[in-house]
């Protein structure tokens, strides 16, 4: 983990936690009746105490990983590592069992629970520090799963829940790691753009519209090609412009 990742981590625990929504669906996840292959174990290792009971179920999501049957498991154990009341130490252990899982993101069935996870954490001034901590981790999985998780918070209606200042970060963090992330991630990082910035940010990002050559114009340029001529034919018609 990079020094800034670290430190940011240490932000977070200091600003308090009260993400509630994570604790929620990590609580339902836990609670509900789960049946399949290793979820006994997996129930096991939830119970477990001692320091390196965290340790055990980062090694168990990650070596389970292989079998497809061990999916509700899997669930069970990630949802484990969201519950408790230190924000850093949920952070620290989720994003341990990310990385240490190999399975590429478009592969992995657990992608959207973990996404959706994370960025129901992003509550209040834990939103803004989250953001940073997208550019200070260095961990390729880590960093993606990040990523994701504010993709999916520009696109969902809890949007609306940051404040002015909030989203003009989170617009300018997109457009910061757009050239970074694998091709795989753009079209979610585009589609965030696009809610926070709208159509022409988006394209233009995409390298769409920039020199007229590509035969793409820009939503902005059609609008005022139209309403240039609305107002030539109002004047032919010798109607008011207004």
């Amino acid at each position: 983990m990079s020094l800034g990742a670290s430190t940011l981590y240490w932000v977070l625990a200091r600003s308090g936690d009260h993400d509630r929504r994570a604790q929620s669906r990590a609580s339902e996840t836990s609670t509900a009746k789960v049946e399949g292959p290793r979820v006994p174990e997996a129930m096991m290792l939830i119970r477990g105490r001692g320091l390196d009971a965290t340790s055990r179920i980062v090694h168990a999501y990650a070596a389970w990983a292989e079998d497809p049957t061990t999916l509700n498991a899997r669930k069970l154990l990630l949802a484990s590592l969201f519950k408790g009341d230190d924000i850093a130490q949920k952070l620290s252990a989720v994003l341990e069992a990310v990385e240490a899982d190999r399975t590429p993101p478009e592969k992995d069935p657990v992608w959207p629970f973990l996404t959706e996870s994370l960025a129901n954490l992003w509550e209040g001034e834990k939103a803004t520090k989250g953001m940073d901590l997208v550019l200070a981790e260095t961990r390729p999985r880590a960093r993606r799963a990040l990523i994701s998780s504010f993709s999916h918070l520009a696109t969902s209606e809890r949007l609306s829940e940051l404040t002015a200042e909030q989203r003009q970060t989170l617009t300018e963090t997109m457009i910061d790691i757009v050239p970074q992330v694998p091709d795989t991630q753009k079209p979610e990082v585009i589609v965030a753009l696009r809610s926070l910035g709208g159509n022409d940010l988006a394209d233009i990002m995409m390298g769409k519209g920039l020199t007229g050559k590509d035969g793409h114009v820009l939503e902005s340029e059609r609008a005022y090609a139209k309403s240039l001529e609305d107002t030539r034919r109002a004047l032919e018609e010798g109607r008011t412009v207004d």
